[in-house]
């Protein structure tokens, strides 16, 4: 495939990207968000000839990608408080199977994957999250293209979330249903891309320690965007584009648990540049305007837009990656309009010898409530070392350190995740 198709696939994928397995450290904030399509998380640059990259099982006209890791973590802070800490150690399974197409046209991949969660000490907090969904690419005619995507995933809210009640007593379950599809035409230099998204947000009861239920009915929402793009290849492996986006979020119920009616809709407008040089660096870096309008007493959010994910192989041995982005998250504090999150993120990957990768990064997390005066800001360093014994089987340790630094008293902590796994592939 020459460059210039391995740069169509690359804008495409940027435009409407596949959700990703749940995180093993807990995110801050809501997961639902009324910003447009983002960049996916950037993963390291691994060369076709790497020894040690999933081959597959071949499958008739596809291949299987079946993969196991299973860990022991120690947790330092589970409930992320600021006094009266508790910690636990946790062992955690997670499988995952992906069937991958093997053709020379269209393309398709269905995949599933979970996380199994037990903690010794305090059983109250195991659970499962899991994900299944596809996505397909349908080659019309050349250089014309329909893709698609869809998703359910069960997960659950992180016990650094703002709106995890401090009373509950497990973590509070959440459903999410992610659908896509772009139609894509790229004559010569140009590409031109029409798509839209729809996400379904379903929240469980939150589970109190006192052994009640309390309602989280006004929080479940349908979340739609629709996005055009135009692109230009500038240069080979460069291609400059501009893309206008929409969003609505429509809440089933009027009125909130404060009495607040929390529909909204907004729009973006971004110019950026796609990268795909060999396989030196690729990603995707924009900046733009959005502004998301909220019905009163909340405020209209409007301001500087900005995202990027760029992976650049610097030598044989160094893989450097950033990450920023900018996305507005619905949320239950009754004076915010949204949890307005602002994200950076460096890392790097050295390879010490040809089996044993060591990787190091940081990020920042600026999440300001508009509307209210709190804002949280949080710094999470991460260190971690892969060891391959073969093609099939790799130790992994990893130590992720994250602070929270709030505005509001009592609301910040500190957490330390120690984990030592195993990982199985095929």
């Amino acid at each position: 495939m020459d460059r210039r198709r391995y740069l169509t696939v690359l804008l495409l994928h940027t435009t409407l990207a596949a959700p990703a397995v749940a995180q093993t450290i807990a995110a801050p904030g809501s997961p639902e968000s009324t910003a447009a399509p983002t960049p996916p998380p950037a993963t390291s640059i691994a060369p076709v000839t790497d020894p040690y990259s999933p081959k597959g099982l071949p499958f008739g006209g596809f291949r299987i990608f079946p993969t196991m890791e299973i860990a022991g973590d120690n947790d330092d802070n589970v409930y992320l408080t600021e006094t009266n800490t508790r910690g636990d150690y946790f062992a955690r399974e997670t499988p995952q199977i992906l069937l991958r197409s093997d053709w020379s046209r269209h393309s398709i991949d269905i995949y599933a994957a979970g996380s199994f969660y037990q903690y010794v000490t305090l059983p109250e907090q195991d659970h499962i999250d899991w994900n299944a969904g596809g996505d397909g690419r349908l080659d019309i005619y050349q250089g014309m293209a329909l893709s698609g995507t869809g998703s359910y995933s069960v997960e659950h809210l992180a016990n650094s979330s703002p709106d995890q009640p401090t009373s509950a007593k497990t973590p509070t379950k959440f459903s999410l249903v992610q659908s896509g599809a772009t139609f894509s035409y790229n004559p010569y230099h140009f590409g031109f891309y029409l798509g839209g998204t729809f996400d379904r947000y379903v929240y469980d009861p939150n589970h109190l320690v006192d052994g009640t239920f309390s309602s989280n009915a006004d929080r479940n929402e349908d979340a739609y965007s629709a996005y055009a793009k135009a692109s230009y290849e500038v240069s080979p492996g460069y291609a400059a584009f501009v893309q206008a986006n929409e969003n609505l979020a429509h809440y089933d119920l009027t009125l909130d648990r404060s009495g607040l009616d929390r529909d909204n809709m907004g729009y973006s407008g971004n110019a950026g540049v796609d990268m795909l040089i060999t396989n030196l660096i690729h990603g995707q870096a924009f900046v733009g305007y959005l502004y998301q309008r909220y019905k009163a007493p909340f405020k209209d959010v409007p301001g500087l837009n900005f995202g990027a994910n760029v992976d650049w192989a610097v030598t044989p041995l160094w893989t450097l990656h950033f990450i920023a982005s900018r996305s507005l998250n619905g949320t239950t504090l009754a004076t915010a309009s949204a949890e307005d999150d602002k994200s950076f993120q460096v890392s790097a990957d050295y390879l010490f010898r040809s089996n044993i990768t060591l990787s190091g990064g940081a990020s920042y997390l600026d999440a300001t409530f508009d509307g209210s005066t709190r804002v949280d800001r949080y710094i999470t360093p991460r260190l971690s070392a892969i060891y391959h014994l073969n093609p099939w089987l790799g130790i992994e340790l990893t130590d992720t350190y994250q602070i929270r630094d709030s505005s509001v008293s009592g609301q910040g902590f500190s957490d330390n995740i120690v984990m030592v796994g195993l990982k199985f592939q095929e």
